[in-house]
């Protein structure tokens, strides 16, 4: 790598350290350049990317950050990196790539400012990825959705047959106000008093 190369390599990872989700540092000794290319392209495939660097060029480029001492001690013999724009991504690639390539060793890597111990990194890995996650919130948002309409529709089917079936019913009309009560004594009928009042005229009478 020539001079301004090296130049415009540290200009353009400083921006990255700056904007990336996750930086994974790992060792790829023993690694074919056929598996470094896969491992490329799985890593391309979710939005990230696979850098094989000099850590020459790493320490100058960490020497402006304030990053601790743990994660510049990974830059020790034939070190790459994989990061992504998300938390999850590269971690999730570089342990799926490693379990079927143990040339590949994760070391440990680094969110923002917070320094990841390998079994942070391989913790992260085990998250389900973003898309994985936006597939199970789409589910949780859709299935009491159509829970939902199906209640709604079923309440108004039932209540629909509850009119129906209501209509059915011969149930009798209130009386009218002009109407006289059943309970109400016919003209040819005496009341019970009436019919008292004569029984009793009779006896003194006699």
């Amino acid at each position: 790598m020539k001079r301004d190369q090296k130049k415009q390599f540290v200009k353009n990872f400083k921006d990255i350290l700056d904007n990336v989700g996750i930086l994974v540092v790992t060792h790829y000794s023993g690694l074919k350049t056929t598996q470094t290319d896969e491992l490329r392209l799985k890593i391309k495939e979710v939005g990230g990317k696979f850098v094989i660097v000099k850590n020459s060029l790493m320490k100058i480029i960490l020497k402006d950050h304030n990053i601790s001492k743990e994660f510049k001690a990974l830059f020790n013999g034939p070190v790459a990196l994989t990061y992504s724009e998300d938390e999850v991504s590269a971690a999730k690639v570089a342990f799926n790539f490693s379990k079927d390539n143990d040339k590949l060793l994760i070391l440990g890597g680094m969110i923002g400012d917070k320094f990841l111990e390998q079994k942070d990194v391989l913790e992260i890995a085990t998250l389900p990825s973003l898309d994985e996650i936006r597939a199970k919130l789409v589910s949780l948002i859709q299935t009491p959705a159509r829970n939902i309409a199906y209640a709604l529709k079923f309440s108004a089917n039932k209540l629909a047959r509850v009119f129906n079936e209501y209509s059915k019913l011969d149930i009798p009309k209130e009386n009218k106000p002009n109407e006289k009560p059943e309970t109400e004594a016919k003209p040819d009928e005496k009341s019970e008093v009436e019919t008292n009042n004569e029984n009793n005229k009779e006896i003194e009478d006699k």
